[in-house]
């Protein structure tokens, strides 16, 4: 082992190897990219492992021994910021979002890291570079009382960005193998805090906080060579019980002439073209009626990926704007992209409600064989063709969901396999768009 690890100053996690040192340097990275330059050199890995565990443990402690003094610049810099990080009042508020989940610790560390360096930038004028400079310089000579001020204020960030990472987390995990775990959120960590301090994704995240959407349910189909289901009558010698081979031949041979044979029920799970939502950002759609949009979006996002199913959303007022798509085995960066991309939306414009519809089932006409389910999602009145319309959604294979937000359209509800008129945007409403067969 090398004799140049250092110790952590918090108790009880005792070497920082390569493997720690490895965590320390990826969260300094996570910081540059979202400084856009290097983080002061005063902010080592070392540093920044010590932050993480701050978070990560119920109830982190520094090492007492190291307060009798004997050490290095280094170690004593770690020793007054994370001493200040745990006396800090506003720890408190983010430790039930941290303790024990890798994933927003990390957010927390870069987050911490981010905005302490900013802070001590500001201080000393600097710009960062990675090399010596007047940041440095003062950030070892700061008192403890201006140490525990820029600390409370960069855990200001923190509680902020946390809340929102926790969300993220909760509606990314569970959606596919590995998508979870803490490495495939590692690779994407910049994402998630860029997400998170995105200012309408507050506002959706609210609208589906505590939301349990309903039990998927799966579909199937007959199928001689899939999974037993069952048993039934029939003359399929293929799928013949065992227990009709004790029949006497006579009594066999009548049984399988009238198809009265004791048969397993065979089934296949039905493939599934793509949930589709089409949300209107017209002027007339500003303020919570877009934000429960929003929240649908997400909603319905967490059920493509639990079905096995594509997902695309997608923004119109008299325009149609580009999609986005996020693939059953998507990364967990593309999801964090289309998270971002329906948080990001800004209401205004007129309504074309027909050529929206029409542009979804260009999309995906290629999986036309596989049934689609188009949630459209409007207030807006717009005279559209359903003779037109209707045709369309045959030759694509989809459904029509038309969800009217405070809002009616007697063309739409012509043409709609299922019709609602939403009058209160709540949480339960979320539900009743969300679970369909």
């Amino acid at each position: 082992m090398s004799q140049n690890y250092k110790l952590s100053v918090v108790e009880g996690v005792g070497v920082i190897d390569e493997v720690r040192r490895y965590r320390g340097s990826r969260i300094l990275d996570i910081v540059s990219k979202i400084m856009g330059q290097s983080a002061p050199e005063i902010m080592t890995p070392e540093l920044a492992v010590d932050i993480f565990y701050s978070f990560l443990l119920p109830v982190p402690d520094v090492v007492r021994s190291l307060e009798k003094g004997g050490v290095d610049e280094e170690t004593s810099f770690r020793l007054q910021i994370i001493s200040a990080l745990l006396a800090s009042p506003n720890l408190w508020p983010v430790k039930p979002y941290t303790i024990a989940d890798s994933v927003t610790s990390l957010v927390a560390s870069a987050s911490f890291i981010e905005k302490l360096a900013r802070l001590l930038q500001r201080r000393g004028g600097g710009q960062g570079e990675g090399r010596k400079g007047p940041e440095q310089s003062e950030a070892q000579d700061l008192d403890e009382k201006r140490i525990s001020e820029m600390v409370s204020k960069a855990l200001e960030q923190v509680d902020k960005d946390v809340k929102v990472a926790k969300d993220v987390k909760r509606i990314l995990t569970g959606l596919g193998a590995g998508k979870g775990s803490v490495l495939a959120f590692d690779e994407s960590m910049e994402e998630v805090l860029r997400l998170a301090r995105e200012t309408d994704i507050t506002k959706v995240l609210e609208k589906i906080e505590g939301l349990k959407l309903p039990a998927v349910r799966a579909t199937y189909e007959r199928f001689n060579r899939g999974w037993m289901d069952g048993l039934e009558i029939g003359g399929d010698l293929e799928r013949l019980h065992y227990s009709q081979l004790a029949l006497p031949l006579i009594y066999f041979l009548a049984s399988m002439a009238d198809s009265k044979l004791l048969l397993y029920r065979k089934v296949t799970p039905v493939s599934k073209g793509p949930i589709y939502v089409l949300m209107d950002k017209s002027g007339s759609m500003v303020g919570t009626k877009i934000d429960w949009a929003r929240a649908v979006a997400v909603a319905l996002l967490k059920r493509a990926v639990s079905e096995g199913r594509d997902f695309y959303a997608r923004f119109f007022d008299s325009i149609a704007y580009p999609p986005v798509q996020v693939k059953p085995n998507a990364k967990v960066s593309d999801t964090v992209r289309a998270l971002s991309y329906i948080a990001r939306v800004k209401a205004g414009g007129g309504t074309d409600i027909a050529r929206a519809i029409m542009t979804a089932c260009e999309d995906i006409q290629g999986g036309r064989r596989r049934l689609s389910d188009i949630i459209l999602i409007s207030d807006g009145e717009d005279r559209i063709s359903p003779e037109l319309l209707s045709k369309v959604l045959k030759a694509a294979n989809a459904r029509l969901h038309t969800i009217m937000v405070q809002g009616h359209n007697v063309y739409l509800k012509q043409i709609s396999y299922r019709y609602m008129t939403v009058k209160k945007l709540e949480a339960k409403e979320v539900i009743k768009v969300v679970d369909f067969t």
